[in-house]
């Protein structure tokens, strides 16, 4: 990219002046979240109170993005290695799939996954643009592309819905949620650029609710987004900021047996949970005190336990659910 320079001399460069500008308000954002969580120290955050069991991928992990469970296996996106890992139910390493490639069963830099109920494994392929489908042992099965008006957009998260076996797929750069047959047809679509209800800013982690609803992670909007299948708007969890019930820089969202949302917060380093009406019940933590996470992005619930994928700590770490 060219450094184009200001015309007066020893001006600097917009290059520069973006990176200042950037740091500010990181700055900026870094000082209101200290602030309000000092504020909300002293009013006591509210916690939900899981135990946390145990950690595990460090050893195999590289920027991993978000995880799902399939018959007592884990499947994590590793996302450097451009594979994903699969491990046992007690993070014991076991094998790996997908290699650095665009070749059907290779990936580039894949970004979310979920487990379907017909027991396969979706994989959002995001370098690629597409959605690529395997077995449960890793074997390629299919793909199709992602494209919304004839462009290949970027997939960054994919579901089969349990009830009318749908692809639901988050598309990142045209800011909507496409809906395709499982061979890769597109049925409808729906968002669009924007801070408005039903319109999203860089849309992300896909979650079904028990009732067939599909929650949405709305990350620059700060903010998860719940829709009917056929897209119609639902309900509307958080806002932005940093008091508790408030979220900077939501990543991802799990949905447990009762309907709790859990929302991973990856810029404060919290997971928060909120009913499935949108009240906000508490912090992820133990006992009175909150948990502070490494980046926590995407994240899973399966048979009472949490598992959060913590991004730049290289591991996933499982929580045992209150009962």
């Amino acid at each position: 990219m060219k450094n184009y320079r200001k015309a007066e001399p020893g001006g600097e460069s917009l290059n520069q002046i973006a990176v200042v500008n950037l740091r500010f308000l990181h700055g900026l954002v870094f000082l209101l979240c200290w602030l309000g969580l000092s504020a909300a120290s002293a009013a006591d955050i509210p916690v939900q109170s899981h135990k946390k069991i145990f950690s595990f991928g460090s050893e195999q992990l590289s920027l991993p993005s978000d995880v799902a469970l399939l018959n007592n296996k884990i499947y994590v996106v590793d996302g450097s290695h451009h594979r994903i890992a699969v491990f046992d139910i007690d993070g014991k390493f076991l094998f790996a799939f997908g290699s650095k490639g665009k070749k059907a069963g290779q990936l580039y830099y894949p970004v979310g996954i979920s487990a379907g109920s017909d027991q396969r494994i979706y994989v959002a392929d995001s370098g690629n643009h597409r959605i690529q489908v395997f077995d449960k042992q890793g074997k390629f099965i299919d793909k199709f592309d992602v494209r919304f008006k004839g462009k290949k957009v970027r997939p960054i998260d994919v579901i089969l819905h349990n009830k009318n076996h749908r692809l639901y797929v988050s598309a990142n750069k045209s800011h909507n949620i496409l809906v395709y047959s499982r061979k890769g047809k597109l049925l409808n679509s729906w968002g669009g650029n924007g801070i408005a209800e039903a319109e999203f800013r860089y849309p992300a982690t896909i979650e079904q609710m028990k009732d067939g609803r599909v929650a949405i992670i709305d990350v620059l909007n700060s903010r998860a987004q719940v829709f009917s299948p056929d897209g119609k708007l639902s309900l509307i969890v958080g806002q932005w900021g940093a008091l508790p019930g408030r979220v900077v820089r939501p990543k991802g969202i799990a949905i447990d047996k009762h309907n709790t949302l859990y929302i991973s917060d990856s810029y404060m380093g919290v997971v928060q949970s909120y009913t499935d009406e949108g009240q906000f019940t508490g912090v992820l933590g133990q006992g009175n005190r909150p948990d502070k996470l490494t980046t926590p992005v995407g994240m899973a619930a399966y048979k009472q336990r949490l598992y959060v994928v913590e991004m730049r700590a290289n591991r996933v770490s499982v929580y045992q659910l209150a009962r």
